[in-house]
């Protein structure tokens, strides 16, 4: 899904049986800030619960992308854990954030 092409942001189902995906996106620089990115995730966790009756949406994003978790944060939700070396980047590990935000009508 693209929003005026500066934000993009995908829906992947990652247990079928248990109703749970994984949402990730990226904001265009010149887009940050301007709530692009909260109106795109809003849309997604709409279609999530309210069509595809999902249980559950997960999220993992580096402990120093401030403005990825900020987002998360403001679209309610959660901090579940802090994954250590989850992620290897220029032969280097990087620690990652996983998120979570159950289905509030279940």
């Amino acid at each position: 899904m693209c929003l005026s092409c500066c934000c993009y942001i995908s829906l992947r189902i990652v247990n079928h049986n248990a109703k749970i995906a994984e949402v990730g996106f990226m904001i265009k620089v010149s887009a940050q800030g301007k709530g692009v990115g909260s109106k795109a995730l809003k849309l997604i966790k709409q279609y999530a619960f309210d069509t595809l009756m999902l249980n559950k949406l997960v999220a993992f994003c580096s402990v120093h992308n401030s403005g990825s978790f900020n987002l998360l944060e403001k679209e309610d939700f959660s901090r579940e854990r802090c994954l250590k070396q989850n992620t290897l980047i220029n032969n280097h590990y990087r620690d990652d954030y996983a998120y979570g935000l159950c289905n509030p009508a279940l």
